[in-house]
């Protein structure tokens, strides 16, 4: 993994230990939205790595339009499904979207994907893992009814 470091991997752990932090201080009623614009985050910048790929200068390896096509495929999978989860009782399923998007992550590890950096997908796994997990732990509740 050329470029990763104990800084980068200490700066994963503290943004993951942020979002899960900020998840956990909102109030149960909007915990949900929080979590999904996070899910629409993640699945988005897999789709703008393969959209910079294509137009890149000579350092990056040009994936083919298959390979845009998939990562849109697999965002629309994600938002789509975390926008049905979203309006029913079972919101919880948002950090076992959180949890798919890290098993995606690590099929690109495996893979050896050549339209991110080789540090990225490692990094992302462990945070979708920790915020992954605490999604499911914090959504679990009922929000109050106002």
């Amino acid at each position: 993994m050329t470029g990763f470091s104990p800084i980068l991997l200490g700066a994963t752990i503290l943004l993951a230990g942020a979002a899960v932090g900020m998840t956990a201080v909102l109030s149960p009623k909007d915990r949900p939205a929080f979590v999904y614009a996070q899910l629409v985050l993640m699945a988005g910048i897999y789709v703008g790595f393969a959209i910079i790929a294509l137009d890149a200068a000579d350092f990056v390896t040009r994936p083919t339009l298959s390979v845009l096509l998939i990562e849109v495929l697999i965002a629309f999978a994600l938002v789509g499904g975390g926008l049905g989860v979203l309006g029913s009782d079972r919101q919880w399923l948002l950090g076992g979207l959180i949890l798919v998007h890290g098993g995606v992550d690590l099929l690109h590890l495996l893979m050896g994907t050549p339209h991110s950096p080789a540090w990225y997908e490692f990094l992302c796994v462990l945070y979708d893992g920790i915020v992954g997990v605490a999604a499911i732990w914090l959504l679990s509740d009922k929000p109050a009814e106002n």
